[in-house]
């Protein structure tokens, strides 16, 4: 059965074809260097886009707990933190590292919990088919800016990521319940304005 999502190897093959290599059957093992800098590149604009904050990769109200120093500690996958501040007014938690720094006190150490949004890392297998594939149109884009000079011989095209950045921005507005009642502020001019993690704000 064909698998209806876009696979990592498949993500890979995309862009060696963009720069007329021959696909590979296998991300495991020896790689050419081709290879090696297509992973590379898809990886660091999986992150690139992530780090935006979409509905599949932030949760809302998250409890972060402190440890027996005071300390908020944060896991390896956090992209990005953002503290409540209507439940949270004496301090202004920022992200340094792998914990969070108390920026209004000064400080490491906390008095409470804090509730957060979390924007979280995913990895390629664990996000939708929109953003697989925005983040395939973009990757093959810069990795076919690195490698090839002639612009004649370019696969994909600005129209192209912007073509698909506009499908993932209307899966994502779908996916996050807005609610005109409620008067979501994301919903303003949103294809202007839209930022996915603010859009999760309701």
């Amino acid at each position: 059965m064909t698998t209806a999502a876009t696979t990592e190897l498949e993500s890979i093959n995309i862009m060696l074809a963009a720069i007329g290599e021959a696909p590979v059957n296998s991300l495991t093992g020896t790689l050419p260097v081709d290879v090696k800098l297509a992973q590379s590149t898809l990886n660091e604009t999986n992150k690139e886009v992530q780090s935006e904050g979409w509905s599949f990769n932030t949760e809302i109200d998250v409890t972060l707990t402190r440890d027996g120093s005071n300390n908020v500690n944060l896991s390896t996958d956090v992209l990005r933190v953002d503290p409540n501040i209507h439940q949270h007014t004496s301090i202004d938690a920022i992200q340094r590292g792998l914990k969070l720094y108390d920026r209004l006190n000064n400080k490491y150490e906390f008095t409470e919990d804090l509730i957060c949004t979390v924007v979280y890392f995913r990895s390629f297998a664990e996000i939708p088919e929109p953003a697989r594939y925005y983040i395939t149109i973009k990757a093959a884009r810069k990795f076919v800016d690195r490698l090839v000079s002639d612009d004649g011989l370019r696969t994909y095209t600005q129209q192209d990521e912007t073509r698909a950045r506009a499908i993932l921005m209307e899966t994502d507005l779908s996916n996050a319940d807005h609610n005109l009642l409620r008067g979501d502020p994301s919903l303003t001019s949103v294809f202007d304005t839209y930022s996915p993690s603010r859009a999760l704000i309701r």
